[in-house]
């Protein structure tokens, strides 16, 4: 196996942040959803129409859903772009 040159280094380097940057910005926006939804649930309670609503619940269920989500979009971009950076050093070596 050859050793990696700097501009596929520095691509892997990029797909990662970009890995990250999805991971978090697809984290925070689940999350501001589910505060949202919570905030609408509690809303409907208070004016009798609708179940009481544990913050407890609903946001660890919220944490563990959002958490779940982005690791999986993260990680699926994250292999696409490896995989992609496998495919151009493979046709640049024929």
């Amino acid at each position: 196996m050859t050793p990696l040159q700097r501009r596929e280094r520095l691509a892997i380097g990029l797909w990662l942040i970009v890995a990250i940057v999805v991971w978090n910005g697809l984290y925070d926006l689940l999350l501001a959803r589910s505060t949202e939804h919570y905030l609408f649930m509690q809303a409907l309670y208070q004016a009798g129409r609708g179940p009481w609503t544990d913050l407890t619940n609903a946001m660890d269920l919220a944490v563990r859903h959002a958490r779940w989500l982005s690791t999986l979009w993260a990680s699926v971009l994250l292999l696409a772009g490896l995989f992609t950076v496998h495919v151009c050093r493979s046709s640049l070596r024929s």
